[in-house]
């Protein structure tokens, strides 16, 4: 890794703050509507929050950021601390950062530290604003130490603040303004161009968030309606996601999901308790439909570009339904375990077959699997594919996930399984989706991530399989087109 990425790795741990700017008022995206207006948010609402994120480089993890901040009398204290490994002439070096600093009510500067070090080398810096706008630094190194005394011209603000300054100027899309930064490196002031680039609908359970996506200086950020930071992009190729501490300290590498760049189709009518069709109609275009044989099996029937979907009878199910565990010997594909659904880990087996000791038949325990897995896995999206044992272990995510851990219990208590992937309508627009099918005498839907058993008649089957083949299908889905034309 070149001197100029790791340099920029250490500048750009200070920097992550400035990214965190968008905890708006407005908490739903509802298809067809405008945006609620944008209000101020005064000082009080701010609470401690913690947030960790890893750092990537092409794909490759490198490190982690940990960020804080919390409001003490009244002054607000902002931290940051990150760690990352880069290799430079065949050396890794290991990089460590820590930043605090102090403001009063309005955000203005009263105090930082900042510490780096990387190597044998090292940076340290403390400064002071005083009352008159006079910044006064004591910056010490491997090889001097000196003082520094500028004189500040209005206020500007850090990294670290900048965020909530601009609670009070409200974000909307296309908006663009400018902001001044002092950074605490080069010590100089300089106004940093800020756009509102998108307004991204992200689907979470039943429910849908705004995430803004924002272009400050060459970053490019994805801010969560909750001021959560959950990604950004530097132009060096250096990648931040939003991930748990668990995760943000581990230094494996897992394949990475970029949930927000999965494509959001916007539909021609809005809907209403889909949960309770009987049927759909649907016209699909932009897409290859010799290629995906499964639009035209089971519930769902294909003719020519006319897709239309029936949800099953519940009473024709309870006629099909068996005794656990399955014994007939067609169905050995969808008992077994891959790399994702761990079937065969003895924590998946025990916890099966508690299950399947309640609910001995194959309707009872799908029905089971759905509610608990809605009730107990917290629906918050993840930039990474992962096993079941670690969803288990951290139980949150979306819908890969909720599928991931439903499949693996399904199969370890005896009852075939498959992963599909498709689309699902929700508040006016279809996303990216995957849910489990069991086997019932045929293959009926079930949806962990939304609560339903069978799933409703918007879920648009597209292909099955493990979850990494399955993740493929934005590229699929994103010059479809679906009409509604009929809902029953």
């Amino acid at each position: 890794m070149s001197n100029r990425l790791s340099r920029f790795i250490q500048l750009g741990i200070v920097g992550i703050w400035l990214c965190l700017i968008a905890v708006l008022v407005y908490r739903h995206y509802i298809s067809g509507t405008e945006l609620s207006a944008l209000q101020t948010v005064t000082g009080n609402q701010f609470k401690t929050s913690e947030e960790w994120l890893g750092v990537y480089f092409q794909n490759k993890k490198i490190g982690h950021i940990r960020t804080s901040s919390e409001k003490i009398g009244e002054e607000y204290r902002f931290t940051q601390s990150g760690e990352t490994e880069v290799t430079r002439d065949g050396s890794t070096i290991k990089n460590i950062t820590s930043f605090k600093c102090l403001t009063d009510l309005t955000y203005r500067i009263k105090s930082f530290e900042f510490e780096n070090r990387s190597g044998d080398t090292y940076y340290k810096s403390h400064g002071e604003l005083d009352k008159d706008n006079v910044l006064q630094v004591f910056i010490e190194t491997d090889k001097q130490k000196k003082t520094e005394t500028i004189d500040i011209h209005g206020q500007p603000y850090l990294a670290a603040t900048v965020k909530h300054a601009l609670f009070a100027l409200g974000l909307e899309k296309g908006r663009r303004f400018s902001i001044p930064l002092l950074n605490i490196i080069s010590l100089r002031v300089t106004d940093t161009a800020v756009e509102v680039r998108e307004l991204v609908p992200v689907k979470a359970g039943i429910n849908v968030n705004t995430v803004y996506q924002l272009k400050i200086g060459d970053t490019v950020s994805w801010i969560s309606d909750g001021g959560i930071t959950l990604q950004e992009k530097y132009s060096s190729g250096v990648l931040y996601l939003a991930e748990k501490e668990a995760m943000a300290k581990s230094k494996d590498t897992r394949t990475i999901f970029d949930y927000l760049a999965m494509p959001v189709l916007k539909t021609n009518k809005l809907l209403s308790n889909t949960d309770d069709l009987s049927g759909i109609k649907l016209k699909i275009t932009g897409l290859d439909i010799q290629r995906y044989p499964l639009l035209n099996e089971g519930r769902q029937v294909l003719t020519g570009d006319i897709l239309e979907i029936r949800k099953e009878n519940d009473d024709l199910l309870k006629d099909k339904t068996y005794d656990l565990p399955y014994t007939g010997s067609d169905m050995d594909l969808f008992l077994g375990a891959t790399p994702f659904v761990q079937s065969d880990h003895h924590t998946i087996i025990y916890n099966s077959k508690k299950f399947a000791a309640v609910e001995k038949n194959a309707l009872g325990l799908a029905r089971f699997l759905t509610s608990n897995l809605y009730l107990t896995v917290k629906k918050t999206p993840s930039f990474h594919l992962i096993p079941a044992m670690e969803i288990f272990n951290m139980p949150a995510g979306e819908s890969n996930e909720h599928t991931v851990l439903f499949t693996s219990f399904a199969r370890a208590g005896g009852m075939p399984a498959r992963m599909v992937g498709g689309l699902v309508y929700l508040n006016g627009h279809f996303y990216y989706h995957t849910w489990p099918e069991v086997w019932v005498g045929q293959w009926v839907p079930a949806d962990p991530t939304m609560g339903q058993f069978p799933a409703d008649v918007t879920h648009i089957r597209l292909m099955e399989g493990d979850i990494d083949k399955l993740a493929s299908l934005g590229e699929v889905i994103r010059n479809m087109k679906i009409d509604i034309m009929e809902a029953l």
